[in-house]
């Protein structure tokens, strides 16, 4: 298809001249002086249109080519310019010329000139002019106006300059902004513990409670641009634009602190979830990611809100100890579900977390139980050179059941196939299992963990068992077997590694217990554990001990009922726990840090009473855990850099839970 025309046909164009030559070739039939003085003709005029041409280029051109300073003056073609212009010296940004139309939008008529470009716009920076490039990155702010910047950099006698060309942007970065704070989030707020508040209380009671709830969420959003309205006897949708949810969060949702003053005549006091989705591309997205936000707030315990937006998760809260509320419904349904995998599995793969421990081990073990009765080949993927469970291993490997099943990372990559199954226990992070290329290689992964959910957590999982309210993994896995397994199945070296996995997470079952622990380790001890045999797996040697006790000397107060220690030597990770749990038994101590070098990082391990959330005070150093246990890595850290990075972790926790409830406006 043939382009048309860009513009009509004139004398001059190339398409005129040719027909005129034509024109003129024809004419030599009938007259031969006629036809040469045409084609004479054509030719002087094709000359001139080139010479035209030419002509033109070269003005263009010189209306082009960047400035040439000379002796302080400036080329017309730039100071005719109808946007505003400016010349500035690069190495410091002084202005040495600028034309009107930059003296105007500036507002210094006569004193542009020599100004620096920072006294006009503090935002201005050269990097990108460096790096090649011809815009400005965002909009520059230049007193209540905005502007687009284009320019670069001009080589002259005077040194190299910059040449900037300003484009007014404001009315678009307005409509902008009144879009970006105008559009709609999404939230569902839930009752963590609608059953424990209503449970045997009276209908009067009842309604008094939740009367109680309504009002506190109502004045909450008072005076607010938002719509809140109940879909469930338990749950809330709530809507609100942008701008008045970043006065919400800035306040930390006071509403959590305030919904804790109600409980029931039992004392279960009132809390709640909130789970925010914001910055999609459409309201459907939006619930999407409130979905995704409720559930994370839910996984990590409640009592905390979390807002979701298309890159990450945005915590606050999450300050009250975790309330048992698992049911054994869920507990069969997955052991139904993995029975199923396991069953249509060429083979199963059992992982837990590096440096793994007893409840990775315990866990393990109870996993490979479920598939040696399944029938099914299975192996136990860890580090046997990094372990803090290395009696553990050793006792298990003594068993016949147990030959060649602990394998290094390399050897199950090799063994893998598109139809092996993938257990992940004690972990719920991509970056903290014991080997992330396997997790990325294999389809079918089930996941079951009991520490709190973090924003980074192992996605498509086919079956997964997250249970923030469990004591420790194998207190799960204990549960599951009752449904996978009949006791006679399980060795007695197989329940012994899962009742020593609750008992370490336990601190010998004083911390973190509910009913259906000691449930569990009372399945285990019909299943022949001997707790005699548990107990001589946590005895400590006597380098053990020393260390130890040489990391509390060095321990100090820092306050607010922390006790922080600190040691730039390599101390073994048994030692260095039971350092920070023996230092959480002084009086007064409600949380205690301990950190230690291991080769280049440092390693952090924190436990707390129930009062400080130890797992988002390791949040902040890029760690995880739960609401009594946690720990973190520091890659290439020295020991005066984790101290500092540390305390300030410490300070920055309780800045964020001082509750600050003036009123809202």
């Amino acid at each position: 298809m043939k382009k048309p025309f860009k513009q009509p046909l004139h004398v001059g164009s190339s398409l005129f001249l040719v027909l005129f030559a034509l024109f003129s070739v024809g004419c030599i039939h009938f007259s031969v002086i006629y036809g040469v003085a045409g084609l004479v003709l054509c030719l002087i005029w094709r000359m001139a249109t080139l010479h035209g041409e030419r002509e033109s280029r070269r003005q263009v051109q010189e209306l082009m080519n960047n400035v040439v300073i000379e002796g302080g003056e400036i080329r017309p073609a730039v100071t005719h310019t109808p946007l505003p212009t400016v010349v500035a010296l690069a190495t410091t940004g002084e202005i040495v010329w600028a034309n009107d139309s930059f003296a105007e939008l500036s507002g210094q008529f006569a004193g542009a000139r020599h100004m620096r470009l920072t006294e006009l716009a503090p935002t201005f920076e050269t990097r990108w002019l460096i790096e090649g490039k011809t815009e400005f990155p965002g909009e520059l702010r230049m007193g209540k106006r905005a502007y687009h910047v284009y320019g670069s950099m001009v080589q002259s006698g005077a040194g190299q300059m910059m040449m900037l060309h300003f484009l007014d942007c404001t009315d678009y970065v307005q409509l902008r902004d009144a879009a970006e704070t105008r559009r709609p989030a999404i939230s569902i707020i839930a009752i963590d513990n609608y059953e424990e508040l209503t449970k045997n209380a009276t209908d009067s009671e009842k309604s008094s409670i939740l009367a109680g709830i309504d009002k506190r969420l109502s004045a909450w959003i008072k005076d607010r641009n938002a719509v809140l309205r109940k879909f469930d006897r338990d749950k809330y949708i709530f809507l609100i634009e942008n701008a008045e949810l970043e006065k919400l969060s800035a306040r930390k949702f006071a509403v959590l602190q305030d919904v804790r003053d109600i409980q029931n005549h039992e004392g279960v006091v009132a809390t709640l979830s909130i789970g925010i989705g914001k910055d999609g591309e459409t309201l459907a997205e939006c619930y999407q990611y409130a979905s995704l936000a409720i559930d994370m707030a839910l996984s990590r315990g409640g009592d905390q809100a979390v807002i979701k937006n298309r890159y990450t998760f945005e915590f606050f809260g999450g300050l009250t100890e975790e309330v048992e509320k698992r049911t054994k419904v869920k507990s069969r349904v997955v052991a139904n579900a993995l029975t199923q995998l396991i069953r249509d599995s060429s083979q199963v793969l059992i992982m837990g977390h590096k440096n793994s421990d007893m409840d990775a081990i315990g866990a393990a073990a109870g996993m490979v139980c479920a598939a040696r009765v399944k029938g099914k080949p299975v192996h136990i993927v860890v580090d046997q050179h990094h372990t803090m469970a290395g009696d553990l291993i050793e006792r298990l490997e003594t068993l016949p059941e147990y030959k060649d099943v602990f394998i290094s990372a390399e050897d199950a990559m090799i063994l893998c196939d598109y139809n092996t199954l993938l257990i992940v226990v004690d972990v719920n992070r991509p970056g903290y299992v014991e080997s992330e290329a396997l997790l990325q290689s294999i389809n079918k992964v089930a996941v079951i963990d009991h520490h709190r959910r973090a924003a980074d957590y192992i996605e498509n999982a086919v079956v997964s068992l997250h249970e923030p309210y469990a004591s420790s993994a194998s207190e799960l896995v204990s549960e599951l077997l009752q449904y996978l397994v009949p006791t006679t199945g399980i060795l007695s070296g197989e329940a012994e590694a899962m009742l020593a996995g609750i008992y370490l997470d336990t601190k010998g079952f004083s911390t973190r217990t509910g009913v259906r622990t000691f449930e569990a380790a009372a399945y285990l001890r019909r299943a022949g554990a001997e707790a005699g045999d548990v107990k001589r797996l946590f005895q400590s040697s006597f380098t053990q001990y020393m260390e130890r006790q040489k990391l509390i000397s060095s321990a100090r107060d820092c306050g607010q009922g922390v006790i922080f220690a600190l040691t730039a030597e390599e101390v073994d990770r048994v030692a260095a726990a039971q350092a920070a749990d023996e230092l959480l038994s002084i009086i007064g101590t409600r949380a205690s840090v301990v950190a230690f070098r291991r080769g280049n990082d440092m390693a952090v391990s924190a436990r707390a009473s129930g009062q400080v959330n130890v797992q988002l005070l390791m949040e902040r150093l890029g760690g995880g855990g739960n609401h009594t246990a946690a720990g973190a890595q520091l890659k290439n850290t020295t020991p005066e850099e984790a101290d500092h990075m540390i305390t300030e972790a410490i300070q920055g926790y309780f800045a964020d839970q001082q509750t600050d409830k003036p009123a809202e406006h």
